[in-house]
């Protein structure tokens, strides 16, 4: 069988060279440029969809010898490399070392694509044409929450039509050499909350009678908290029974993906929040949406010391939220609490959770074809990750599984030192010929 290695890290290379981060539109549009003259020489048709204000969005097209479409869903754009110092080599020179390939990019979400690429290109070498359409949706605005993708979407719907099924951005390898079919994504309500309560600093000595922006905002979120945002009503509408799901999971004899030790090691702890051990752990993983700080501005933070009474705070916050919570209703109800108390709040962006059932026919069908050629197969209900996945499963009505991809447990996305293993990516894309070949 032919390799098709020397191509794969050939084609790598030359996207990862661009410093393709969402606000750099001069390197984003290179990116998609390059991407073009890839799927143009496999035989793609190709339309590059440009906004104002965002980056150019792809959308592929091959044809096979059915009149029905599997759909990749992928993005070019990047994080940060910074911190520079903790890299081994150049981020932006896809550098081998041993069986790894290293560079921002290689395995979120640069490699995957080039992986996609690959194995249409295998299938249509072996067998003159592919057994099913495939096609590609490439943007590059997914790491700064995809602000212009839906509207782009949404206008060309047509494009979907004949779509049976989508395969998400990212996926790879567990450290048992498993793959995680994960059926959703977690939603993502980011917002910021500003207090003022005075003209100006003050001197410390008079935080006896004058008010303090930073500890009232401590309060406001601490009686949130410890209330489990009781007052906040639609943050406890229409949770999703994530037990029912890991339920009708587990009966049809596959495990539910939770790795808590890992977690434990990563971070450095002994032991999870409120006690949360086993089978609550994993629930809590899945099926608890969160509310937590990002960060928290006020005051002097210099080196050494400057006694003050800070005339302002703010705090960055986001919420995880599970499917079925709806981020627009959350939003304006906390923004509301919010002003009672003389809060100022900004919403920065929001998007929904996404799930696609275990039983739906594509997802079965893809879960199949991975037994038949020996996978081994784990299931997330969900990731605690969030994106764009709505417009698909919501307003497209398509189904959506990822996990499918070049990664695997050490790939250190958006870390230093971002890297895929070779024989991953040699793995992955048989992987992909067999599900190309036959998806349901």
């Amino acid at each position: 069988m032919k390799s098709y290695i020397n191509e794969f890290t050939e084609i790598l290379a030359r996207l990862i060279k661009h410093r393709s981060l969402a606000i750099n539109r001069v390197e984003c549009y290179r990116t998609a440029i390059e991407l073009i003259k890839v799927l143009n020489s496999t035989g793609f048709e190709v339309m590059m969809i440009e906004h104002p204000k965002g980056n150019p969005v792809i959308l592929a097209t091959l044809r096979g010898k059915t009149d029905k479409f599997l759909l990749f869903y992928d993005h070019y754009d990047v994080q940060p490399a910074e911190p520079l110092s903790k890299w081994e080599s150049d981020p932006f020179k896809l550098t081998r070392k041993n069986n790894a390939l290293f560079g921002r990019g290689v395995a979120d979400n640069k490699g995957n694509i080039v992986s996609r690429i690959i194995a249409v290109k295998q299938v249509l070498d072996e067998e003159g044409a592919l057994p099913i359409g495939v096609k590609f949706v490439i943007e590059g605005e997914e790491e700064a929450g995809s602000p212009h993708l839906e509207e782009i979407l949404l206008h060309r719907k047509d494009f979907f039509r004949d779509v049976i099924g989508v395969i998400w951005e990212f996926g790879g390898f567990n450290k048992d050499g498993s793959i995680t079919i994960t059926l959703g994504l977690k939603g993502i309500l980011y917002m910021e909350l500003k207090a003022r309560r005075l003209k100006r600093d003050a001197h410390s000595s008079l935080a006896v009678l004058l008010p303090s922006a930073a500890w009232d905002l401590i309060k406001f979120l601490n009686d949130l908290k410890e209330t489990n945002l009781e007052k906040i009503k639609s943050f406890h509408e229409g949770i999703i029974n994530v037990r029912e799901i890991i339920e009708e999971i587990k009966k049809e004899g596959y495990e539910v993906f939770f790795d808590p030790q890992s977690l434990k090691e990563e971070f450095g702890v002994r032991e999870f929040i409120n006690g949360l051990e086993g089978e609550e752990a994993m629930i809590a993983y899945y099926g608890n949406p969160t509310f937590n700080i990002d960060g928290f501005i006020t005051g002097y933070v210099g080196p050494g010391t400057k006694t003050v009474l800070p005339a302002e705070a703010s705090v960055k916050l986001d919420f995880r939220l599970v499917p079925n919570q709806d981020p627009l209703k959350i939003a304006k109800e906390f923004c509301e609490l919010a002003k009672k108390l003389n809060v100022k709040c900004l919403i920065h962006s929001m998007t929904e959770p996404a799930f696609t059932s275990f039983k739906n026919e594509f997802i079965q069908g893809i879960i199949r074809r991975l037994n038949e050629i020996g996978e081994r197969v784990k299931i997330a209900p969900w990731s605690p990750a969030s994106g764009l996945m709505h417009v698909f499963t919501k307003h497209l009505n398509l189904p959506v599984l990822s996990g499918i991809g070049v990664g695997y447990w050490g790939s250190r996305g958006h870390a230093p030192n971002e890297n895929i293993r070779i024989s991953d990516v040699e793995k992955a894309i048989m992987i992909l010929k067999e599900i190309i070949r036959n998806p349901i």
